[in-house]
């Protein structure tokens, strides 16, 4: 019953993220990927990406009631306008905070902007940066430094009757390998990948 309890609160957290999406005017932002399926690469416009429901730990405080520590379930969601949606529920309501993507190079953490990004590979754990940076993609919530744990493509289209500006979704959710904003960044993304998952392989073997 526990289980079934939290599997309903998922889908219908989720089911709220995507109304938000579908109400809200987002960014069309053209977009790369590859299919952690099928291997196949395509092409996004409007999207969001699912990056897991982290445990956070956050200040807060409530009419009445001194600054205190809560922790909750935040849901991530990369999206085509450039920043990431954050929230989740607690026995206290809503609770909304302000995320921030950086890239982690050894023990020094820098700030991300979507415009800063080449490619994010990996299942959503590396990061190159258009300077050619390579580091951990990381998301900062309140000091909450968060690597992602899911990477799920929801893309959205535009409806052909232009009097409707709604987005409604277009086919189902899609597990990335990678992201990048050029079809250069897509192909150094690949190459990467391959070459770790060889060098990887050649490792166990010499094991």
């Amino acid at each position: 019953m526990r289980l079934l309890r939290i599997l309903s609160v998922t889908i219908l957290l989720s089911l709220i993220f995507i109304s938000m999406c579908l109400g809200m005017s987002m960014i069309s932002k053209s977009m790369f990927y590859l299919n952690g399926a099928t291997n196949k690469t395509g092409e996004a416009s409007y999207w969001s990406i699912y990056l897991g429901q982290p445990k956070c730990s956050l200040d807060r405080k409530y009419p009445g009631e001194p600054m205190q520590k809560i922790t909750v379930g935040i849901n991530l969601n990369f999206l085509s306008n450039g920043y990431i949606s954050c929230g989740g529920f607690s026995d206290k309501g809503k609770i909304d905070c302000s995320p921030v993507m950086k890239i982690k190079v050894d023990t020094t953490l820098r700030e991300l902007s979507i415009d800063s990004i080449d490619c994010i590979y990996d299942f959503g754990r590396k990061v190159r940066t258009t300077a050619g940076v390579l580091g951990d993609f990381v998301i900062d919530i309140e000091g909450n430094r968060i690597t992602a744990d899911q990477f799920m493509l929801t893309e959205y289209k535009m409806p052909s009757d232009t009097t409707d500006k709604e987005l409604s979704r277009n086919g189902d959710d899609i597990p990335l390998s990678a992201i990048a904003f050029t079809k250069g960044g897509i192909a150094w993304a690949i190459k990467t990948m391959a070459e770790e998952a060889k060098t990887d392989s050649l490792k166990g073997v010499a094991h």
